[in-house]
């Protein structure tokens, strides 16, 4: 029973882990990168702007919800598993709940952890005066005077990146 409960947990893990993106440190680069672009934007017209950084500071980028949701899902389902491996009827019962209550706790917990980023609101001057700030993974060193691009659109959902120009 103890080698069923297990691979029943081992397929569950995988298939759910299958459907998320993995942690930036496994993935070998960060989503929020400047560097990183998705094969939807190869061959793509991109506005480019050119600007001088007047400040960076360091953040940090905290996974989205849905993230921390899937975190929760697995750590419920591994909980309950293992609850539900003590005692027997109602006692069987309560430690089942108990196990997936704490396990979606600590899956929430454990994915908000692995999947933070470090990060950098770079704030730039536009050559036509305009100021903003963009904010991304802190893969790409910028510092203040620095001369850059800033790539994409910047409206509605559409991603911006800071590059270097020099």
């Amino acid at each position: 029973m103890k080698h069923f409960t297990f691979t029943i947990v081992a397929l569950a893990v995988l298939a759910l882990a299958g459907c998320a993106s993995l942690p930036p440190g496994l993935a070998g680069g960060y989503s929020t990168s400047a560097d990183g672009y998705n094969i939807g934007q190869a061959r793509q017209a991109q506005n480019v702007r050119l600007g001088i950084v007047i400040a960076v500071r360091n953040v940090e980028l905290a996974p989205d919800t849905s993230t921390k949701a899937l975190g929760s899902g697995i750590g419920a389902l591994i909980g309950g598993l293992v609850g539900h491996q003590i005692g027997g009827g109602n006692g069987k019962t309560v430690a089942t709940a108990a196990g997936a209550i704490a396990g979606a706790v600590g899956g929430n917990k454990v994915a908000a952890r692995i999947y933070r980023q470090p990060g950098l609101a770079v704030t730039v001057r536009l050559q036509d005066g305009q100021v903003i700030e963009v904010t991304q993974a802190a893969d790409i060193a910028l510092h203040a005077g620095q001369r850059v691009e800033v790539v994409g659109e910047g409206w509605g959902n559409s991603p911006v990146r800071v590059v270097p120009l020099d």
